[in-house]
């Protein structure tokens, strides 16, 4: 089972975004994902009970920090979203059970400082410092066209933490999480730049998530992209899998909201149904 956890100790640092994105992005791959909620706020349970019944299904789990427990057996991949302030006892348990950790810092010095704080008792973990859970930082709302990019990735070769991509501020990501959806859910048309910002992003967790036989002669974005599949209702789920999907009224009202990404994502998943 490969494990991804998302740690930061700074809330509002984009953990969920990454959290929810990672996980549509396997189950378009694989089919098979659970995406765990260590945080007591559990807002994981929310978005998966916003998440329409066409799309590919993700099961949740809630568990716990402190006494880090593991998900039912037979879970293939696991992604986990973890509480802000996570430190001690709590982040030990994380790190013995991730085998790899991605660090969400933002664009300002508060990001940064706090980020810092944290990636200083990740590395002192004994699995990270054997390089048995790989852990990298990626900019959070930091546009690539300012200089908040060429910071953020400075103070990261400065506290020597690999900084894989910067992810831009977009209502795209917004909306996402209003219609229970992520980036890529989406039709082609939609988010294609914020797709490509996410490119390394993937190409990193790739190896976590499909170790690469010694003799496959296949390069892993190529292995990546065989395995995704057009969005459509799966032939056939477990009933302990079945997405919860909004009602007709719940799914009307979210998507009435006046905005031209809005009306694409209900005509695309209206068209799914």
């Amino acid at each position: 089972m490969g494990t991804l956890a998302v740690v930061s100790r700074k809330g509002g640092s984009g953990k969920s975004t990454l959290a929810t994105n990672l996980a549509v992005y396997l189950a378009r791959s694989t089919g098979s994902v659970t995406l765990g909620d260590l945080d007591h706020q559990q807002s994981m349970r929310v978005w998966l009970a916003r998440r329409p019944s066409a799309a590919p299904p993700i099961v949740g789990w809630v568990g716990d920090s402190v006494r880090l427990s593991r998900p039912a057996l037979g879970t293939q991949h696991l992604v986990l979203d973890t509480p802000g302030g996570l430190h001690g006892l709590g982040l030990a348990r994380v790190v013995m059970v991730a085998d790899a950790i991605l660090l969400p810092v933002g664009g300002s010095v508060f990001d940064r400082e706090s980020a810092s704080d944290c990636w200083n008792e990740l590395r002192s973990q004994p699995r990270i410092m054997k390089g048995q859970c790989r852990v990298a930082a990626v900019g959070m709302r930091v546009d690539s066209r300012t200089h908040v990019e060429r910071i953020t990735a400075e103070w990261a070769a400065s506290v020597n933490i690999p900084y894989i991509t910067s992810l831009r501020m977009a209502q795209i990501y917004v909306r996402a999480v209003e219609n229970g959806i992520s980036l890529f859910d989406m039709p082609d048309n939609v988010g294609a730049t914020d797709r490509e910002q996410w490119q390394p992003l993937l190409n990193w967790a790739e190896p976590v998530f499909f170790p690469q036989p010694k003799d496959d002669p296949l390069t892993p974005s190529l292995r990546l992209a065989a395995k995704v599949v057009p969005l459509r209702p799966p032939a056939s789920q477990p009933a302990d899998t079945q997405p919860v999907a909004l009602s007709p009224a719940a799914t009307a009202s979210v998507l009435s909201r006046p905005s031209r990404l809005s009306r694409i994502l209900s005509g695309f998943l209206g068209a799914r149904r």
